[in-house]
């Protein structure tokens, strides 16, 4: 009898096992290589651009804003979270062992912790995003909590490259409504919230053992989401992409948001307490016994 207590109620000492043990083997997998691959384009795409503009200008840069620029690219918010759906794509792994996993630390302490991996992976996904783009840059830019005048002159000083990549990697709604620090920090939490939206949609249709209908269902709602970003069109804001770009929620003209962040926040927290909710209702009904070490 207290075996089956202990496997029914939530252990956290359970939640963080299953958390670490999936971390493990997650940045273990050789698929994490992808991500090299991923940032050798944002290398050369924003990072080689900005530092040559920064040469060409004689100015540096501020420390943060090759990743503003990055994560608030109309573009990159496509590119970003699809890569991401392919290092969880098998979210959550599952092997011929997991019946008996599950069987010892019980299914609400598996589900939490599937939750919990999915804040460590996310949250390092991005973060290393961050820490390799200032380690990139460090040499050539400065700390202080401002917009170097790259971001903000560009086409000031050079009026005949109003086409030039320069002055749409930062938004002019970014750099007139919040700092650098302010911006990176907003970025992170709503980028960081999405990617937990894909998470959970993928451990969903886990649950309901159409996996691979969850991976086509999330890269549709990231190409449809950015599509309709790129167009600024009001449906837009239907789907997770308008609402994790900082300037999307600023006015053209005036320093107010058009779109207030706080709605930004409750319509993440709303769908994943939805989407997570759901997962654990269904899980219980799901048979571990048919997993074969062929899903590993």
């Amino acid at each position: 009898m207290i075996v089956e207590k202990n496997k029914s109620g939530l252990s956290f000492h359970m939640i963080r096992n299953v958390a670490q043990t999936e971390y493990i083997k997650w940045i273990c997998n050789p698929r994490i290589l992808i991500f090299m691959i991923l940032y050798v384009f944002l290398y050369d795409y924003i990072i080689q651009e900005m530092l040559k503009a920064a040469h060409k200008m004689g100015e540096m840069l501020m420390v943060f804003e090759p990743f503003i620029a990055m994560t608030n690219s109309s573009l990159l918010i496509m590119v970003i979270p699809a890569v991401f759906i392919v290092l969880v794509s098998d979210f959550p792994k599952t092997d011929g062992n997991t019946m008996f996993y599950i069987s010892r630390v019980g299914k609400n302490n598996w589900m939490f912790g599937q939750l919990l991996f999915g804040i460590m992976a996310a949250g390092s996904y991005l973060m290393s995003i961050l820490v390799i783009s200032v380690t990139l840059v460090v040499r050539h830019s400065f700390g202080k909590n401002m917009w170097s005048n790259v971001i903000t002159s560009y086409t000031k000083a050079f009026p005949n490259e109003k086409m030039a990549r320069i002055p749409m990697l930062v938004n002019g709604k970014l750099y007139n409504n919040m700092t650098p620090v302010q911006t990176v920090i907003l970025t992170i939490t709503l980028l960081m919230l999405y990617l937990m939206v894909m998470e959970l949609m993928l451990l969903v249709s886990f649950s309901v053992g159409k996996r691979m209908m969850g991976i086509l269902i999330s890269y549709t709602i990231i190409g449809v989401g950015s599509a309709l970003c790129g167009l600024k069109s009001k449906i837009q804001w239907v789907f997770p992409s308008a609402h994790s770009i900082a300037w999307l929620h600023f006015d053209d003209v005036l320093r107010i948001q058009k779109f207030k962040i706080s709605y930004s926040y409750i319509y993440f927290i709303v769908l994943l307490i939805v989407l997570f909710a759901v997962s654990l209702v269904t899980v219980k009904r799901y048979d571990f016994a048919k997993i074969t070490d062929m899903e590993d």
